[in-house]
């Protein structure tokens, strides 16, 4: 009996012994290793991120990794601490999956798929789908506006005001697309498609036409806390229209042959640039005198005339009757423009005479020759 009872102490202490000395070992054996951070919250752009994953279960320390997908750009996992830190990059949704493996031997492992939201900065992007847009002075240009306010997913809309710098003596409103209400400033959802769409229509003043060039227009968006702004370009192109017409408004004239005759034109610049190196040419008869005062025009502006007179002189000899002349007229900008004009030449009064003297003399002649004959 007595052997007995020292093999149930033996036994007993024994007992006392694993319980006091491997408890971890039993409880490794008991609890399974696995990650117990199921979400991680979403980051910013450019903005410090910390982050620790936690595990329970297995024989600690762990060492964590990525065993599949990526981080965002900009942050690395510590494989002893298993914080996730850095500064995001890059805005969008990153998938990956984290394994932690124990200490034990042979080691446990475990693993959990999770993602991280990079959220933008906080701003407001104006687009155009077009940022210059070319005509002529006096006309609208109109540009497709886009705005986007990128912020939290889910946040806040904001509020934000319109506002429209322009060249001195322009004009510019905006309005919805597809729509004639003018709007001076819109709310906008925060998210990453286009916000809103707008129409930005600008017009140039028609008087003074501005001159040939680029002239900028600024469009802002501003809230209590963003601000954006994009630079847009309305690019001016000259368009070049000459036009003669008598200064009389008629298209005919009566002259004398062997004198000055003076018959004004008008030469008008309708297009929307000046003009220059005005020069006049003709197509006569023959043994013609036509000339030009001025004999050149050294500019002429847009929307603008001046009268030229042209001094039309024929030959003495010339017979009367109806002619026809052609008034040419170039410039440096524009090719040639023409107009004809109907001239109905009289001879002097001195060859009136002389013309009714001869016809006196010629019935006298006649009427003598008749008298003397019929006698007979």
């Amino acid at each position: 009996m007595k052997i007995v009872r020292v093999i149930c102490s033996l036994c007993l202490l024994l007992a006392i012994t694993l319980t006091i000395y491997f408890p971890t070992t039993v409880l490794a054996e008991e609890e399974p290793l696995t990650v117990t951070t199921f979400n991680l919250p979403a980051g910013w752009v450019e903005e410090a991120y910390s982050e620790t994953l936690e595990a329970t279960g297995g024989a600690t320390p762990y060492t964590w990794s990525v065993s599949s997908g990526s981080l965002p750009d900009g942050l690395n996992l510590n494989p002893t601490t298993g914080e996730i830190s850095g500064t995001p990059t890059t805005e969008g949704t990153a998938n990956f999956t984290v394994k932690v493996t124990d200490s034990a031997t042979p080691p446990l492992e475990a693993t959990e798929r999770l993602s991280i939201r990079v959220n933008p900065e906080p701003a407001i992007e104006i687009k155009a789908t077009y940022p210059a847009v070319e005509d002529i002075a006096g006309a609208s240009f109109e540009f497709d506006i886009d705005l986007n306010y990128k912020g939290e997913l889910g946040g806040e809309a904001s509020r934000f005001e319109l506002v429209l710098t322009t060249p001195q003596g322009w004009s510019a409103y905006i309005t919805e697309q597809y729509k004639d209400n003018k709007i001076r400033e819109v709310m906008l959802e925060p998210g990453f498609a286009a916000g809103k769409k707008l129409k930005l229509t600008v017009t140039s003043p028609f008087w003074p036409l501005p001159e040939p060039g680029e002239y900028k227009i600024t469009l802002e968006a501003i809230s209590s806390e963003i601000q954006g702004a994009t630079e847009l370009t309305a690019v001016i192109t000259a368009k070049y229209i000459m036009a003669l017409a008598p200064a009389g408004e008629l298209y005919n004239t009566t002259i004398k042959a062997g004198k000055d005759n003076y018959f004004s034109i008008d030469v008008a610049n309708l297009g929307t640039a000046a003009i220059d190196n005005i020069k006049f040419s003709s197509v006569k008869p023959k043994g013609w005198t036509i000339k030009f005062s001025p004999d050149k025009i050294e500019s002429l502006p847009a929307i603008d005339y001046q009268t030229v007179d042209v001094n039309i002189k024929p030959p003495t000899e010339t017979i009367a009757g109806d002619y026809e002349i052609t008034i040419q007229v170039s410039g440096e900008q524009i090719s040639r423009e023409e107009i004809k004009i109907r001239v109905t030449v009289e001879t002097p009064t001195i060859w009136g005479w002389v013309g009714v003297g001869i016809i006196v003399l010629v019935v006298a002649g006649l009427a003598y020759v008749f008298m003397r004959f019929s006698r007979r």
